[in-house]
């Protein structure tokens, strides 16, 4: 062999090693599309200066004789090296923390992330920095902060009596979203009940369980059934405001609270047949 090849299998093996033991970063946001601003997906298309777009939002464009963020003329071409940058960054899941090993492509984390099973629920008691999932939450609520606990199963209705505090609410089969129910006195009007769904993949406050209650006073006779819409989140902010969560008012109508039974009938999300 040459002494020519000789070096060039040299200049080969240094440059595999380099490639294989040095590390490098870049800023995330560089594989950001420069029109929506979200992570760029191939295949990707750029402007003679070298702005990228995605091909979503080339397609969007009206006018593509022209770069949206310099105004060059020439168009957009297809960048096929961006597009094998893209294919070859891979980012840690942020629920790596919480014991997640998933690794995936740029573009794939949010949608990943949105049903990663390592996402962490938050424990809503003040200056408690606990995170985990439900069935962790669960344990840690009824341990470490002694938090009655209510197991139910969907379709079936339970029986709980009213007592200021707050309580879990959890499934018969471990799994699934864990409930919080607190009561809170509110004089003179009687006791204010709210009830959350502790889900780790809802940050913001949706509805995805509506719940029965039927409310009766066996001394007095009185009855009250209503429905409605229960509060889903990850408690990341804490427990919602006391006004915003108050599902509905037990009436304060004895003085007696072993008279006073609340029966709540939880049901999974309707499903809409095709």
């Amino acid at each position: 062999m040459s002494i020519h090849g000789i070096e060039s299998m040299e200049a080969k093996r240094r440059r595999g090693e380099k490639s294989a033991t040095s590390e490098g970063a870049i800023p995330l946001e560089v594989l950001d599309c420069a029109f929506c601003f979200d992570p760029l997906t191939p295949p990707v298309f750029q402007c003679r200066v070298g702005h990228v777009i995605c091909s979503s939002c080339h397609h969007k464009l009206r006018k593509k004789d022209n770069c949206h963020v310099c105004a060059i003329t020439g168009g957009y071409n297809r960048c096929i090296a961006f597009d094998h940058i893209l294919e070859s960054i891979k980012v840690s899941c942020s629920n790596s923390i919480y014991g997640c090993t998933v690794k995936t492509h740029y573009y794939q984390q949010e949608e990943h992330e949105k049903s990663c099973p390592h996402a962490p629920c938050f424990c809503p008691e003040p200056g408690c920095g606990f995170a985990g999932s439900t069935t962790q939450l669960q344990r840690h609520l009824t341990a470490d902060h002694m938090l009655p606990a209510t197991a139910f199963a969907y379709g079936y209705s339970f029986t709980l009596h009213m007592q200021e505090g707050m309580r879990v609410l959890h499934r018969k089969e471990e799994g699934g979203p864990l409930f919080l129910a607190k009561f809170t006195l509110v004089p003179p009007f009687g006791n204010a009940v709210s009830i959350l769904c502790i889900d780790p993949h809802d940050v913001t406050e949706n509805h995805r369980f509506e719940c029965d209650v039927d409310f009766y006073s066996r001394t007095m006779g009185w009855h009250q059934h209503s429905n409605f819409q229960i509060i889903s989140t990850n408690l990341s902010n804490g427990f919602p405001g006391e006004e915003a969560s108050y599902t509905f008012v037990v009436p304060n109508i004895s003085s007696d609270p072993h008279t006073t039974t609340t029966r709540l009938l939880i049901r999974p999300p309707k499903i809409a047949c095709p």
